[in-house]
This record gives structure tokens, C-alpha cells and sequence, in this order.
């Protein structure tokens, strides 16, 4: 037993640990913020053109939160489902015109915005108001010249405004802290199980299996799937296809079972808990059988044929 072994059972490796998991967050999030900084640098040459005024929208974007002169692209069907006051927010500070795609917020710093796109789209945002990442970012950002203390009192005022409960819990330490809870995968599966039966007009897709049609919005599956993205990237083949306004995809080949679980972890992620909803699916597929069959189960080996049965 080496000295290391015989110091573990006391706890202090737990304590090494633990100060690892913070160094690696701070880290993270400086590599974020670092991210965002630099987009900001770049939104304007030195003519003054904006860097990111494409001709067509980028990846779908059908809005843009303006602050000041800056516009930032992003997709409002996202916005919709992760802040669902946002068509009915008011505020002097705040102003929603939806039918027009703009949502303006008068903030101090353009940063504001994408860090609450950050939360948003991630279920995160970087503690740039921590000491350790604003000496960080004040260092290699200095032309920015970013008042950390008014970017965080704006960030925690939208918070409270779009009802962000877990952003707003976050913003009230003066460091960096673990977000208390994570709310996209349940917003994300609410929203798929609420739509995919084509009542939402948040929808543009319709995937056509053999035995169902299934509702989705292209911004969700172009994000979260590379056959979807290059699918919507050639604009020549998407616009042959649509019906109704609606994208109708043909997969005719694949039925409504399998796919509900590439749609789930589409829309939810899973990992690790993949395997966990296919048994859970398999033995609610079994109970359905031996209901219908109206006999007990009689052996290992009869449940077993059942379940491939029902397969």
C-alpha cells in the first residue's frame, strides 16, 4: 500500500477532486466567454460592414435579438419552447415583435444577449462575473472594455423577466456556482410530444414513416443530426419538397417504434440513459401483451418469446 492508497479511505483525494471539477468549470467557462468575446470583436471590419449579414438566414435563424446596433441571429422556435412568456413579455426594457422576428433588449453590452443565448441553447452560461475568468477576459478582451458588474445585473433582470428560475439562482452567487437544475431535455421532449402529431405551426417538417407521419421542427433535427443537416443544406432539394408549407421527408422504409427512440434521443439526448428507457419500453410492450393475451406469465422462456413477439 503506497502512501496515496492509505490517504484515499480519509477523503482527501474527494477533496483533490472536487477542486479539479472547479478548476475544469472555471476553465470551461473561460473558454466560452473567450468564444462570445471574440464574435463581438469580429462583428464589424474595419469598414464597418457587419461580418455576419449573410444573404440567407444562418441554419434556419428566424429572429434576431437586436441590442443597440447588433443584431444576433437565432431561432425562434427555440426561444418559444425554452421561455414560454415570451410572446407575452412587456417591459420598458424589453420588447417583443415576434411577427416582425426582432426581440430588442436594452442592455449595457451586446454580450448580454449571447449570454443569455448561451443559457438558452445550452442549459449553461459562463460565470464571466467570477474574479478568476473577468481578469482572464479583461486581459485578452481589454478593447471590449466590458463592465462585468452591469452585464451581470442586466443578464439577472432578463432572467427574472423570461421567468429563467435556475439562470436567476445562478446569477444571485458572486461566483461561479453548478446550475441547480437542468431544464432542456424536459423542454425539448414537452415540446416533441406535444407537436409531433402536426397540430404546432412551430413545425416545418413532416417525416413520412410507413405506418405514421411525424411533425418536427428542421432547426431541432438539423442541429442534433448530420443526415438532417446536410438534408436541409442543399436548399435545392428541400424546396421540391414542400407541401402545404411543410417539408415532407419520405422514410417510408422505417416504422413508428424504432424511430420514437431516435426521435427521443434526438430531442432529449439520453446517453446514458438509453438503455434505461428501451427496458422500460420493452416491459411496457410485455405487460400490453399479456394483457391481451389474458394468461400469466408461465416461464422465463414464454415471457421471452413475447417479447420478441411484440418486437
Amino acid at each position: 500500500m503506497t502512501a496515496k492508497d492509505f490517504d484515499k479511505p480519509n477523503g482527501r483525494f474527494d477533496e483533490d477532486e472536487d477542486e479539479d471539477e472547479a478548476a475544469n468549470s472555471v476553465h470551461r467557462d473561460l473558454q466560452v466567454a473567450s468564444r462570445l468575446c471574440a464574435v463581438l470583436e469580429r462583428w464589424r471590419d474595419d469598414a464597418g460592414d457587419n461580418l455576419f449579414a449573410w444573404s440567407r438566414p444562418l441554419l434556419g435563424s428566424d429572429l434576431h435579438l437586436v441590442v443597440g446596433d447588433v443584431q444576433i441571429p437565432a431561432h425562434r422556435t427555440i426561444l418559444s419552447l425554452r421561455i414560454p412568456r415570451l410572446a407575452k413579455v412587456a417591459g420598458a426594457r424589453v420588447k417583443t415583435d415576434l411577427s416582425a422576428g426582432k426581440l430588442t433588449l436594452d442592455v449595457c453590452h451586446p454580450l448580454v444577449a449571447l449570454l443569455l443565448l448561451e443559457y438558452v441553447y445550452t442549459d449553461d452560461v459562463p460565470a464571466i462575473w467570477d474574479a478568476r475568468v473577468a481578469r482572464a477576459i479583461q486581459a485578452k478582451h481589454a478593447d471590449l472594455a466590458l463592465p462585468f458588474a452591469q452585464i451581470k445585473a442586466d443578464l439577472k433582470y432578463l432572467a427574472d423577466t423570461f421567468e429563467l428560475k435556475p439562470l436567476s439562482k445562478v446569477l444571485e452567487s458572486a461566483g461561479k456556482v453548478v446550475m441547480p437544475q437542468k431544464t432542456l431535455p424536459a423542454d425539448l421532449r414537452t415540446f416533441f410530444d406535444s407537436t409531433y402529431d402536426g397540430s404546432s405551426p412551430a413545425c416545418d417538417v413532416v417525416i413520412k414513416l410507413a405506418d405514421k407521419d411525424v411533425a418536427c421542427a428542421s432547426v431541432l433535427l438539423r442541429a442534433r443530426c448530420p443526415f438532417f443537416e446536410a438534408m436541409f443544406a442543399d436548399t435545392d432539394w428541400t424546396t421540391e419538397r414542400v407541401e402545404g408549407g411543410k417539408l415532407e421527408v419520405d422514410m417510408s422504409h422505417l416504422r413508428w417504434r424504432p424511430m420514437r427512440m431516435v426521435f427521443r434521443y434526438i430531442h432529449e439526448g439520453l446517453e446514458d440513459d438509453l438503455f434505461d428507457y428501451l427496458r422500460a419500453s420493452l416491459w411496457s410492450q410485455v405487460d400490453q401483451a399479456d394483457k391481451q393475451i389474458k394468461k400469466p406469465w408461465t416461464s422465463s422462456s414464454t415471457l421471452s418469446s413475447r417479447c420478441w413477439q411484440r418486437l
